[in-house]
């Protein structure tokens, strides 16, 4: 059989530029795991979907977790996947506690021990600590009840399930505003209805004073005339 040297020339040319592509996005994966102000990898993993079927879809698997996973994920298939480091484990358990704020306003420390792989309280506290100091979480710690009071979390992907609940408390939220703007529309057309009311009563009042004064100021030469003939008869 014949090989063509320029067929061969050009799978041998596709294949180092496929695996020159597949290790510059594995660098860019790498960097955005570690990043401390990188919490949001949509556009990354659209871009490093060519890894698929490659030498490199591990790190494809890694960052899919990053994106829309927890920490047991990754424990799961530590086996198949690369290693992570402290910073990136690290950054793994803030995803996780951020994933399980996106439906819960009260966690407690077991629950969160047991997503984030961690053993103590404090090796949490020191998560959630760092979790506020990225700017992700806004929370208040109860560390006399183990629980955590979720105020905000922000900056990160969620999953098709989340969204379904951000939609639905959406949803609810706009049902609740509608409901009390209907409401306050109410007390105003009622308020303006009984401001008109005082307004004609006012006028009314008024119109009747002023015909009243009008009766008085009328009948007063006719009283005058009256008052002096009878001061002329007693005379």
């Amino acid at each position: 059989a014949v090989v063509s040297t320029q067929s061969t020339g050009y799978y041998i040319t596709n294949n180092l530029r496929m695996k020159v592509n597949g290790e510059l996005l594995v660098e860019d994966i790498r960097r955005a795991l570690s990043s401390d102000s990188t919490f949001f990898f949509t556009d990354l993993l659209e871009n490093c979907n060519v890894l698929l079927n490659t030498e490199y879809e591990p790190y494809l698997k890694l960052l899919s977790i990053f994106s829309a996973g927890k920490y047991l994920n990754f424990a799961e298939n530590a086996g198949n996947l690369p290693e992570l480091n402290e910073v990136e484990l690290t950054k793994l358990r803030i995803l996780t506690i951020l994933r399980m704020s996106s439906n819960k306003r009260v966690l407690k420390y077991s629950d969160m021990l047991v997503e984030t792989g961690l053993s103590s309280s404090r090796d949490l506290e020191q998560v959630i600590i760092q979790s506020i100091q990225h700017n992700v979480l806004d929370c208040k710690i109860d560390e006399a009840n183990e629980q955590v009071f979720v105020n905000q979390i922000s900056g990160y992907n969620v999953t098709a399930e989340q969204q379904d609940y951000l939609l639905d408390s959406l949803a609810k939220w706009s049902e609740s505003c509608r409901t009390i703007t209907e409401s306050m529309q109410a007390d105003v057309n009622n308020a303006t209805c009984k401001l008109k009311t005082n307004v004609k009563e006012t006028v009314e009042f008024q119109k009747a004073v002023e015909a009243a004064k009008a009766s008085v100021k009328k009948e007063k030469p006719h009283r005058e005339a009256s008052s002096a003939k009878s001061r002329k008869r007693l005379a």
